[in-house]
């Protein structure tokens, strides 16, 4: 069964189909120009041509050997300097497969669900932790044969040992260092605070002291994405976080911005694959399953 592949939409699809996992290593300088969510957990070790991560209000500057964690409720966005080889690989985790694979003493999701203002997703990583990871990932690039499957499961399972210890040991503790850009930090922070509000380019330009050109202009040449489609990730962010917790397809329509039912309905479906009365059903289930784990 193959685990590596050369688009990170399979590596998602089959984490996503099998509730485990899927790795993808790209060079491509060009990555998804979309910001976007899934339904899965994500490692991200970038080891050339990084610039620049937006992850749910948060901005990264993006350095050689820097790892990144995010969760399936936060949209991001990676851009890659256009001159250099963008060499990264990212290791997509289904949440079920935290609950098969945890134990009492070791919750393998805690770098991925703790989270704050002041926590960062973002870990810088030393020579010698950037040697030992990557050489995790490599395994995934050969087939060992015999027990193939188990010794990925394994690989996996040390990555996510190690990836959670870097995380208690800086992520957790240092504050979150975010790009030095004032004005697009101010933006996206009011964005956030804003989104179930009515927000229009002219209000959030008239917030930085900037014209709604500017603004644009900044957006994207920052971020490779569009002010307009940032607002609308953090909404259906937030979305997935409501009907995840239970709430009503219309409750969750109304407390993201959406005063059209019918509309929300449809950018939904187009950003997550499925319908929010379908992700809502799902979602019962897999929090029954997970309470039924906890109690055995």
């Amino acid at each position: 069964m193959p685990f590596l592949f050369s688009k990170c939409a399979d590596a998602i699809s089959h984490a996503s189909d099998t509730r485990t996992f899927g790795v993808y290593y790209s060079e491509e300088q060009n990555p998804d120009l979309n910001i976007h969510v899934h339904d899965c957990c994500e490692v991200l070790l970038c080891l050339s041509g990084g610039k620049s991560f937006l992850i749910d209000g948060k901005a990264y500057d993006v350095n050689d050997g820097d790892l990144f964690i995010l969760n399936q409720f936060e949209p991001h966005k990676i851009t890659a300097d256009p001159n250099l080889i963008f060499a990264r690989f990212v290791l997509q985790i289904h949440p079920e497969y935290f609950i098969a694979n945890s134990t009492e003493e070791t919750d393998l999701s805690r770098c991925f669900y703790t989270r704050g203002d002041g926590i960062s997703n973002k870990i810088a990583l030393n020579d010698s932790e950037i040697a030992e990871i990557e050489q995790l990932f490599i395994l995934f690039r050969s087939d060992s044969g015999f027990g193939d499957d188990i010794l990925k499961n394994a690989a996996v399972n040390t990555i996510l040992v190690l990836v959670n210890q870097y995380f208690m040991k800086r992520a957790e503790t240092k504050k979150a260092v975010y790009i030095d850009d004032e004005m697009i930090m101010n933006t996206i922070f009011y964005i956030n605070a804003h989104f179930s509000e009515e927000l229009t380019l002219e209000r959030l330009a008239k917030k930085s002291y900037v014209s709604v050109n500017q603004l644009c202009k900044l957006f994207k040449k920052r971020f490779g994405t569009t002010v307009a489609k940032y607002i609308m990730s953090k909404r259906i962010s937030e979305a997935k976080k409501l009907l995840s917790q239970g709430k009503s397809v219309s409750d969750t329509a109304l407390a993201c911005g959406f005063s059209d039912y019918a509309n929300f309905i449809r950018v939904f479906k187009k950003f997550v694959g499925v319908s929010p009365g379908k992700y809502n059903f799902s979602h019962k289930k897999f929090n029954s399953e997970k309470n039924r784990i906890a109690k055995s």
